[in-house]
């Protein structure tokens, strides 16, 4: 049981990142997956993956271990409009302080 489960009250969907198809031009992705989550909007200047410095809109919680090319929608929107997937700017995983084991990630979008 995580840690943080009895405050993740709000759903997000999650499209895992599956493989490159088309000789590399296109993503392929796994069917929308519901996952809680609590989400802090808060716009605010972060520095992403890659080193840049960008605009973050909030911070994600979550149970589901995120990867960088998964797609995520935030709660409130609709999987089925891409226009309005989300790709993490950074994900940070937490983990149990007793067993090591993953407990959650925390996801700047």
């Amino acid at each position: 049981m995580s840690l943080i489960a009895e405050d993740l009250k709000e759903t997000l969907h999650l499209r895992r990142f599956v493989r490159m198809v088309d000789n590399g031009r296109r993503e392929d992705f796994g069917p929308p997956e519901p996952h809680p989550c609590r989400w802090e909007p808060g716009a605010r200047l972060v520095k992403s993956a890659e080193g840049k410095q960008v605009v973050c809109e909030g911070t994600l919680f979550t149970t589901a271990q995120l990867g960088p090319r998964d797609l995520l929608w935030l709660p409130g929107t609709n999987p089925a409009d891409y226009t309005a997937s989300r790709r993490a700017l950074n994900s940070y995983e937490r983990k149990d302080l007793e067993t090591g084991a993953f407990d959650h990630s925390e996801v700047v979008v």
